[in-house]
């Protein structure tokens, strides 16, 4: 009876270590695929984001260039609205970026992958993207100030000029890479 019993548990004892060893191993083995498969997804969808971040670039060059240097106070009544027509457009880029960047946020967060590239581009995308808001915030707070020291001129000097409508947006600065700095805000 008691060698019965020593040999069942010995038994037990071995059939549970080889089953945590074999659930070791499973859950392992799923980790690896796990990774893999996000690093795939983070890759594939850094492409896409690249290429919208250079769209948003462009269209922000072209807005400085042909929009914000054509904005004279003098004259502001007369171009504000292309300005802001301009602005609808640049800001309709940055909300086709943010779907991405979720993606890519929800792929890169808790996890450090084997591969340095995908890695980087984790930290390259949250960065470019934070930037990439604060500085659609910071120009839209630039061309709403000059609309409101439009406004006050003509108040104060009773120009009979009525007041121009400020560029409404719900976005606001953001720390997207959490790192407690705002990249791409400007103190005005």
């Amino acid at each position: 009876m008691v060698k019965s019993a020593k040999i069942l548990l010995i038994v037990g004892i071995t059939l549970t270590i080889t089953g945590l060893i074999t659930n070791f191993t499973f859950g392992l083995k799923q980790d690896k695929q796990e990774v893999k498969k996000r690093m795939k997804v983070v890759n594939s969808t850094y492409e896409t984001f690249k290429d919208s971040a250079k769209e948003f670039s462009t269209t922000r060059d072209n807005l400085y260039d042909n929009v914000f240097s054509e904005l004279y106070f003098e004259t502001l009544n007369l171009t504000i609205s292309n300005c802001l027509t301009e602005l609808t457009k640049y800001e309709q880029k940055l909300d086709e970026i943010t779907p991405v960047a979720e993606k890519l946020k929800k792929n890169c967060q808790d996890i450090y992958f084997p591969s340095s590239d995908t890695n980087t581009k984790c930290q390259t995308y949250a960065l470019s993207y934070e930037e990439m808001v604060n500085y659609f915030v910071n120009d839209v707070k630039q061309v709403n100030d000059n609309i409101e020291k439009y406004n006050e001129h003509n108040i104060e000097n009773n120009t009979g000029i009525a007041p121009l409508q400020k560029y409404n947006t719900t976005k606001k600065y953001i720390d997207f890479n959490e790192d407690k700095e705002y990249s791409g805000k400007e103190d005005f």
